[in-house]
């Protein structure tokens, strides 16, 4: 998703996640065994933000099978029913926003807080250690793809020419018509360090067929920046990245559909 606020945008949902467990753990699955005093604290440091405390189906679930699964337990919304908002679980922590998104506007400054928050939440932050940390993007662009080829809008509407041998349909008894899509790429990336991310799927969005497209930038392991402090200059670094595809990727007739034209 672009920095710049489209008329017609077409972003479904934009979120930063960190995965995170003990500073001290045995295992990449442990986590806090304080965790549920960390819940009240969060609550404390997000009353005057997110001050609606909604809890999942999943909190009753045990902290152990949430953390395998890093399975959220926990949200905090800035309205009833509203966006943005926080998620937390034994393993994860996630800031969401939807269409209401604006980088310059809100969404830049939301994250940071949220993140600084989280770790405010600690004693000392050197008691958590974060171990994934991603910006992503998901964006869903109208287009019926049972009725028109799908690598066709890919190849004019985003750059993007996805090939497969002829050899493998015609006698094989299998159709060359594209019935559905699911592509990952996956590309190292300098500044931040780590992974930038693109997929493309066919899909749905508001009862219409769409092709969906997400595109991410993540940091695990030692490509991790220290935090708090490190997370703003990996955010924008990470959200250059995802802004200059986003752009690159639909200029011409999708960007013109977006600005309203």
């Amino acid at each position: 998703m672009s920095s710049q606020k489209l008329k017609k945008a077409p972003l479904v949902e934009a979120m930063v996640e960190m995965r995170f467990g003990p500073k001290t753990q045995a295992s990449p699955l442990a986590f806090d065994p304080n965790y549920g005093l960390l819940l009240g604290r969060l609550a404390d440091q997000f009353k005057d933000q997110y001050p609606e405390y909604e809890p999942q189906q999943s909190a009753g679930f045990p902290a152990e099978m949430a953390a395998m699964m890093h399975m959220v337990q926990h949200r905090f919304r800035a309205s009833k029913g509203g966006w943005p908002l926080v998620q937390v679980g034994p393993t994860i922590f996630t800031f969401n926003e939807t269409e209401a998104y604006d980088w310059e506007g809100d969404f830049r400054t939301r994250a940071i807080r949220a993140v600084e928050s989280f770790f405010g939440a600690y004693e000392k932050t050197t008691q958590v250690q974060v171990q994934s940390l991603l910006l992503r993007y998901i964006d869903a662009l109208e287009f019926d793809w049972d009725k028109e080829s799908l690598l066709a809008f890919l190849e004019m509407d985003l750059r993007t020419k996805i090939v497969l041998p002829a050899s493998l349909f015609g006698d094989t008894g299998v159709g060359a018509s594209l019935a559905g899509l699911d592509f990952t790429a996956s590309f190292r990336c300098a500044d931040p360090k780590g992974m930038a991310h693109i997929r493309f799927a066919s899909g749905e969005s508001k009862g219409k067929k769409a092709l969906i497209m997400e595109t991410m930038v993540q940091s695990t392991g030692s490509d991790v920046p220290s935090l708090p402090q490190g997370f703003t200059a990996w955010l924008d670094a990470a959200h250059g990245i995802t802004s200059t595809w986003f752009k690159r990727l639909t200029e011409g007739n999708l960007n013109r559909r977006f600005q309203g034209g």
